[in-house]
This record gives structure tokens, sequence and C-alpha cells, in this order.
């Protein structure tokens, strides 16, 4: 037995024991800090007290004395504190303790003060439903009892109240209510308040009214119908001839309101919303309106003449395409001299029929005619000149002459027929065009028709003007789409032309963009070059927000500019923030303060700000959203020695805006932990493989530049060490059937943490023939570990195996070549040494040193109440690590059928490493994981048969009973898991 930890207070005895036992009695000497400890000294304060028994061994006679030597400190000092081992020794050999630290605690001055609150609650807003903890912190001495109060309630059971920190867990909150936080102590009581407010839906505008109507625009007024403010409306409307859906005005501040772009004289609905965060209430009732008259704003069409006799003649009209009211009637300009202003021509009105006659006219003359048509507020444009010759038999001017370019050599040209006398048998309906071949590329011509009957040659038309396309050099390019990026950028995609149609290699493309106003390009259009024929896509940038693009593409190849794609059109979204200013302006310890302003030129209404931040060395950032009005916000936690990127963007309706990056290096320290898992990997008489893991993250206190490992044989004082920058290492020149005390410390730039706990080892012989290899463990687990081992061929299977440890053995067949430990004790060292039975290796040859998981999980699963208990499927919920226990890397959810007879399985005395890689997959009544998870939800329904992490969630049973358990895997093979105290069955 050696000496153990011992603290006691200054000028108090301490008494710290040893006893040790051979043949012959061995002498047990103390040492401290490496030193003799002078036995006697210090004016007699420190004695050793030696007594002793004898016990008999299994060993016919021998006998075996056990002394006892414990070193006694009275009226101790603060030179007393150190490091003290004791060390037995006989002509057979010498034995050294574990060592055993003495030291005074720090026992401050006794002080009162009354409470007061370091963490008050904040008020909370929450959506319907929702639950959110509110969390209330008070110091003082003595510290107070912290209890929650709402209203007239106690929300906190009197003989459950906790010292110091309450958290208010609410759920489901469809109310909102104050909640007062109250702390007691003996010299005192205080209370503050946290309001808790429910966000609700806006309700629905009332009074909606139309107070001006004018031809393109309606003025709306209407209530708010809400007593907290709202901080915007949208607006809805369309025309109630109109198939499509309602149109939009979004970001309305006010009740007031004026919607212009209408269509004069037509009938719109309008509603109103109101909107706040979180989201659009009802709309408001619909009202109908009609927009006011206006003068037509386009000509009669189709408006065509023929001769009756020499002085009369037939005209006859279309309705105008937008005729802005109720048509009155129409004014038929006539004059034989089209150079004349209109003004001084013929006029002949009519009512709203779509014909008259026109008579006087003189035989011969050629006369020009126009038609248009008026409403009750105007008169509309007049439509384009129609010229008719008053002469029997002879056609009016065609009508819709135009002319299309179709290649570098044609251009198509295209008219109606005029209105014919039936003599002639003419098809009256018939449209005429014709296509010009043999023209030359890139040439304008004019062109010019009149009709001809076996009466003569009638009108022609004035001139009209097209010009043909340059040498095409190949087809256009296929599937071309765009889509808009953000506000000022959109994306362009392409498939090459077809090569069958190309004239020549594909040496680039030419994109083409145009900005749209009312349908039709405006300003000078921008022009991309693409200069790689690979290439299938690119970005056009510095565009307006807002705003609809049309988009063409070209490849071109050594001859020039082939065929243009199809245009497409693409609108880029609203205008999002600029960069705003940031500035981390202090660090104290682990704590950096970020400052920001808006953005000097701020595009839309601010309504937030986001901020981002992470270790460098982390995947995931950490986001914070911030009201309008936050301007800081204090980051703590952060960890010595690492750099950081904060990322700040400010947010108004359209998104999130431009991001400003800032990155931070906290100083570096010496590490504040030990490398973490010590173990021994592999064993032989002279030498050791060793491993471990870094420090936790939040101890390195920087990067790890290097690691010392220091040994030493238990019987010699002196210490050896080797140096590495790897989390392993094997030593050599180690003696054989030695034991061997390890440690290792991690080093940064600033110097070296403290060093880990010891591991022992002992090597083995030299002339033992090695039985077993690759001893290790492959799980640990809370009181459990799964060792595993390598056997050569040559060994015997018929010569049993055991395994030692913490003086217990254990027997395993020699065919085996796994083994589960139980019954161990949670954070608790163990050495674990394989030997055999058989002659010739009886000896120890293999050891691992582990220690068993902590015990994270405090928590059981339980039922949830939920209607979910149908098809195979149950709502259980999951255990909530806490926020300071040690990271996992993964959590496990392990279901576990129920048989008749059988006893209760726990993890922790199943085979984990069989569990993880899963059973058979039609056993239905063998224990599988039916979940790998990154975080424990709050829920999670068993058996709904989807897939997580390559784990399946099998449906469960009916009939059948199961047990739930929580598997937590932690670093270094580490497993903790939480048997589950309910059987659940579907019934």
């Amino acid at each position: 037995m050696g000496p153990q930890l011992k603290v006691v207070e200054r000028t108090r005895t301490a008494t710290m024991l040893c006893a040790a036992s051979g043949n012959p009695d061995p002498e047990i000497f103390w040492f401290k800090d490496f030193l003799p400890v002078e036995i006697d000294s210090g004016n007699g304060r420190i004695k050793q007290l030696r007594s002793g028994k004898v016990s008999f061994c299994t060993v016919p006679a021998l006998v075996l004395h056990s002394l006892s030597g414990a070193l006694q400190i009275e009226n101790s000092e603060e030179s007393d504190q150190g490091k003290y081992e004791c060390v037995a020794v006989n002509r057979a050999g010498t034995r050294y303790s574990a060592p055993a630290n003495l030291y005074f605690p720090f026992v401050p001055a006794v002080r009162r003060v009354p409470p007061r609150f370091s963490i008050p609650p904040t008020s909370q807003e929450v959506m319907p439903g929702g639950s959110v903890n509110l969390t209330c912190v008070a110091v003082g001495a003595p510290m107070p009892y912290v209890r929650w109060v709402s209203g007239e309630a106690e929300l906190t059971q009197e003989d459950k109240m906790p010292v110091g920190r309450n958290v208010l867990e609410l759920t489901n909150i469809h109310q909102s209510a104050n909640y007062t936080c109250v702390a007691t102590s003996s010299l005192g009581t205080i209370e503050t308040t946290a309001q808790v407010f429910v966000r609700a839906l806006p309700r629905m505008p009332t009074s909606l009214i139309v107070t001006e109507t004018t031809a393109t625009s309606v003025t709306l007024t209407w209530d708010s119908g809400n007593s907290d403010p709202v901080p915007y409306y949208v607006i809805q409307y369309h025309s109630k001839l109109s198939e499509n859906g309602f149109q939009e005005v979004n970001g309305v501040a006010t009740t007031r309101y004026s919607i212009g772009g209408l269509s004069p004289f037509s009938e719109y609905e309008f509603r109103v919303m109101a909107v706040n965060n979180i989201g659009r209430g009802p709309p408001s009732s619909l009202v109908h309106t009609r927009t006011s008259e206006q003068a037509p704003s386009s000509p009669p069409l189709h408006v065509q003449a023929r001769v009756l006799s020499p002085s009369t003649m037939l005209v006859r009209w279309d309705p105008p395409e937008e005729p802005n009211g109720q048509i009155q009637g129409y004014r038929v300009y006539y004059s034989s001299e089209p150079s004349d202003p209109l003004s001084t021509w013929q006029i002949h009105n009519t009512d709203n029929s779509q014909f008259t006659t026109i008579s006087g006219l003189k035989t011969g003359l050629t006369y020009s005619l126009r038609v248009l048509g008026f409403t009750s507020v105007g008169d509309g444009p007049p439509s384009e000149v129609l010229r008719l010759k008053a002469q029997a038999g002879v056609p009016a001017q065609p009508d819709g002459f135009e002319a299309e370019t179709e290649l570098d050599t044609r251009i198509r040209l295209s008219w109606l027929w005029p209105v014919q006398d039936p003599v002639h048998r003419v098809s009256l309906d018939a449209a005429g065009s014709y296509a010009l071949d043999g023209l030359k590329p890139d040439t304008s011509y004019g062109f010019s028709l009149a009709a001809q009957s076996e009466m003569g040659v009638g009108v022609f038309t004035e001139p009209i003007e097209a010009r043909t396309t340059q040498s095409m050099t190949g087809a256009p390019p296929r599937k071309v789409e765009a889509e808009a990026l953000n506000s000022s950028a959109i994306r362009v995609s392409w498939m090459p032309p077809l090569s069958v149609k190309q004239q020549g290699p594909v040496l680039g493309y030419h994109l083409i963009c145009s900005r749209m106003e009312n349908g039709q390009p405006h300003g000078q259009p921008i022009l991309l070059d693409v200069p790689v024929y690979e290439a299938q896509e690119a970005l056009i940038t510095g565009l307006l927000p807002e705003t609809t693009y049309s988009v063409t593409v070209a490849a071109y190849t050594s001859k020039g500019d082939g065929a243009r794609s199809k245009v497409r059109q693409v609108t880029t979204s609203g205008a999002v923030p600029g960069k705003p200013s940031m500035m981390i302006s202090t660090m104290m310890g682990n704590m950096a303060l970020i400052q920001w302003q808006p953005p000097k030129e701020m595009v839309g209404e601010l309504v937030g700000f986001q901020l981002q931040y992470r270790r460098a060395d982390e995947d995931a950032f950490t986001v914070k959203d911030f009201k309008k009005t936050d301007d800081h916000f204090a980051v703590t936690g952060l960890h010595k020695g690492a750099t950081y990127t904060f990322k700040l963007s400010a947010k108004n309706r359209a998104g999130v805006g431009e991001e400003h990056v800032k990155e931070i290096s906290t100083p570096e320290d010496v590490p504040s932990s030990y490398p973490q898992n010590l173990s021994v990997v592999g064993l032989g008489s002279s030498s050791a493989r060793l491993t471990w893991e870094p420090p936790p993250t939040a101890d390195r206190n920087g990067r790890i530049v290097r690691y010392v490992i220091v040994y030493r044989d238990i019987n010699s004082p002196n210490n050896s060490s080797n140096s590495t920058t790897e989390t392993q290492m094997t030593l050599q020149g180690l003696q054989p059937e030695t034991t061997y005390d390890i440690r290792v410390q991690a080093f940064t730039s600033k110097g070296g943490g403290p060093i880990s706990p010891s591991i022992q080892i002992r090597t083995s012989p030299t002339s033992m023939p090695v039985f077993a290899k690759n001893f290790g463990v492959q799980a640990v687990m809370k009181t459990s570990v799964l060792l595993t081992w390598d056997l050569p061929d040559s060994y015997e299977p018929q010569v049993p195996l055991k395994i030692l440890y913490n003086q217990q053995s254990v027997e395993v067949e020699g065919d085996q070549k796994r083994k589960l430990i139980t019954q161990l004790q949670p954070d608790t060292e163990y050495s674990f040494v394989l030997m055999s039975r058989g002659n010739g290796a009886g000896a120890i040859q293999q050891q691992v040193s582990i220690r068993t998981a902590p015990d994270l999980l405090n928590f059981k699963p339980a039922l949830y109440p939920s209607d979910v208990e149908e098809d195979g499927q149950v709502v259980i919920a999951l255990p909530q690590v806490p926020a300071a226990a040690a990271p996992a890397r993964w959590f496990y959810v392990v279901v576990v059928p129920e048989t008749a007879g059988s006893p209760q399985r726990n993890p922790e005395d199943m085979d984990i490493h069989r569990l993880l890689d899963g059973g058979p997959d039609g056993d239905l009544l063998q224990p599988f994981i039916a979940a790998k998870l990154h975080t424990l939800s709050e829920i999670f329904i068993l058996g709904d048969e989807k897939t997580y992490n390559g784990y399946s969630n099998k449906r469960l049973q009916d009939q059948q009973e199961y047990r739930c358990f929580v598997l937590a895997e932690l670093t270094g093979h580490q497993y903790v898991s939480l048997p589950g105290n309910k059987v659940w069955g579907l019934r």
C-alpha cells in the first residue's frame, strides 16, 4: 500500500500511509521530491511510525511479514508541501510506490455579500407554440437560492430550489407572460422580471376604400386593424378581365397608397395584408373600382377602302387595340393633297360603327385616308395613310407591307391584299408574301408595292427599307439559359452550335446583354467576349438591381459572328446592403468585443445584422442575428493561441449583404492540460509503442510543436525522455522483464504544459516465445472494455489464456481472440495483462493501459407524449448532454428487443464492435443501431425506416417489447452508454 493524495490545513498533523511485505522483511524509506526524508528532523515534527503483521502464503513453509512505515508530520508547515514516495528494500530488490502529493488549500477570508444578479434573465420573443429557456444567475456570500415565479404561481419546487443558477424551461408557449426570478439569502431578497412575448401574425386591415381614381392610377386608404405597430403592408390587385393572378406592391409603410401603371377604363380588385416579422396576416376584404376614361392611345386597326363608283368609296376598319374607354365614334380624314396638314383635310364623322361611305369624290384623283377613334375624353391617334385611286375597278393600296431579313442573301416581303371588287374574283381574305433571293449581304434595299387588276395598276405604297444581314459563319448556340445570381450579376449558359452547321472551328462566343424598358431594349448594350472555344458559361456583372435584361449568344469563327441565339430575358434581384464597418476593439482573456456600424451607402431599409465566427480549424460557423439597433456583441469562450474568422453582414428585405471579413489571433500560452488517452499499443522485450491524443482543443493554447515522453524504471529515480512532433512513439532500448513508469507532456512555442498521469508497462522476457500479438483495446465503455488480440498459427488453442487486471484474473479459451471485461468503474485507470498458462509461456506477454469512459449522460431516454404510436413507430425523448461534458464524436440510438425470460441487456455488457458493424439483417430479435447522430435532438421517432449516417431505423414489430439506449462515441475508442429504464411495447 502506497501513499495517496493528502490535503491538510496548516499547523495540523498529516499522516501518509505505506505498507510493504517480503522475505526477508523489507525496510521502508521515504523520499520527498526525489530526496530522502530526514526522519526525526524539524524539531521532532517528522516521524516514521512502524508496525507489522504476519500472513501465511499458499506456498508451503513460506511466511510473509507485512510491515507498515507510515510518515507522520506534526504541526505541518508550507515547506512540507511536495511529492512523497515510499521505498521498500530487502536483499531481493527495491520497490517504489506511486507518488502522492501533500498540499495546503487556500483558505480565503470569510466575507458576507448581499445577493446580486450576475446574469439577469432577458425578455424573449417566441412564435406561437414555441419554446424558450430563461437563465437567471445570482451571486453573493452566502450564495443565494434562486427560484422562478409567474404572478402568484411558484414555478420552482421548494425542495428542489437550486443555488446560484436556475434555468426555466418553457415549452408550447401560446400566451405572453411575465416571469420573475427571485434570489434569496440570509442577507436579503432581490428579484428581476423578464417578459416572454408571443409573436403572432398581424390581423387583417379594415376599412379599405378607394379615395381617388384616374385613368392610370387608384389611391387606397385603410385602417391598420392592429394594436401593435405594423412594419409594412402588401397590396395585391389584378384586372377582373385578366386570367393572371394578383400583382403585388410590397413594402408599403403607410395606410394610404397610390398604385400607378393601370389600364384606363378597366375594372380592378384590390386587397391589403399586414406583415410583421412572423409573416403575412390574412387579407382584407376585396374592393372593386374602374379607372377613368382616356383618349384612345392607338389608332383603328386594319383600315381598308375600295371604290364603289367613280365618286364614292367604302371605308372599313377594326376598333383600336387600346380604346381606353367607350368609343363614341370615328373620324375619317381624306384629301387628294397628302402633303397638306391633317387639319385641312376633309372630315367624315360617323357613329360607333366600323364602316362608312364617302361620296363626292373626283374621278381619277388619288385620295389619302386616315381614320381615328374618339371617346368622351378626346381623339386618339390617326391610322397610317391609306391611298386609293377614284377609278372604278382599280384596287386600293395593299396593307401591312413588311420586309423581314431571312438570310445573308434573302429578304422576305409580306402584305395584306386590299379590298377587291368581287367582279375580279380575287379572294378577299388572302394574304400575300414573297421572298426575294439573290440579294447582296449586308446591303440596304428599298421596296414599294401596288396592287394590279385587269383595269390597271393601283397606287404604290410608301417605300419601306430593309437590310440583309452579314454573311453568317454558323448556326446559333443551343439551349441558352440566363439566371440571376444577385442584384448585379447574371449567369448565362449554353451548348455549342451543331457541328454540321458550323463554318470553321469556333474560336469563342459573344454575349450581347441589353437593358429592357417597356419591352424594348434601352441604352447601350453590354458586349462580353468569351475567347474560349470550349466555354459553356459566363458571368455578366455590373448590372442594375431589379432590372430586366435580354441576352443573346453568338459563336464566332475566323470569319466573324454566327447567328445569334434566341433572346432570353432575366431580371436581377433586389439590391442587398454593402459592407458594414466592423472593429474588434478589445480582447481580454477569452473575450473579443465586436463593434459595427451600418454600411455607408445603404440600399433599402436596414432590418438587422448577421455575425458569423469560427476557429480557423473548425468547419461550421456560429451564426448570430441582431436587430438593426444593435451595434456590438461580446464573443466569449475564445481559446488561447487560436485564429478566429469573423464575418459581418447587414440585412435588408432583399437578403444578406456583402460580408466584412476579419481574422484575429489570440496570444499563445503553455498548454493548460496534458495529452489525453496515453496507451500502449505494442509491447516487446526491449521496446514499447505508445499512442496518445493532443490536449483538449480548449486547453491547447496554441499549436502543439512537440511532445516529450518521460519514462523511468520504477526502481530507479532517474528519468529518461524522448521528444516527437507526432502523437505516437516507439521507445527503444528498454530492459526485459522491467516495469516502466511513462508520462507525456505537450509543448507550444511558449513552453510545456502539465505532464499526464503515468501509466505502467512491463516488458516481456527475451527468451519467452510470443504466443499473442497486437493485444489492444477495441472499445472502451463506462464499465466495460473490449480487448482483442491475434494468435500465431503455431499456438496451440487448447492452452487457455488469462487476463490480469487490478488483482483480478479472467480465463479465456485458447482459440478466442477477444474478451469483454465488465463491471469496471467509470473514468478509472486500468492496466490489462494477457498471459498464457501453457509451458514456456507462463509469464506476462502483452499489456495495455486505458481509462474507462466518464459518466457523460445523466438522463435516461423516455417515452415522449405523442400520438405517433402506429405503423411500427414510437416517439422517444432523448437525453441531453451537459454543455460542460466531454465532446462526443457521434451518438448512437441502440434498440434491444426483449424476449421472454431473457435478462435485461445493457450496452456495457455487449460486444460494441460487433454492434457497430451491424448484426444479421434478417434477425429481428438481435440488438441493432437505429441511428448515428451528430447531436441529440429533443425527440426521435423509432421505426421511421429512414437511414441515419449508414444505419437503418428499422420498423418496429407489433406485439414486441423493446429497450432503448443512447451510446456516445468519445475520443480514443471511448463509448458512453445510458441504459434505458423502461421497456416499451407496440400493441
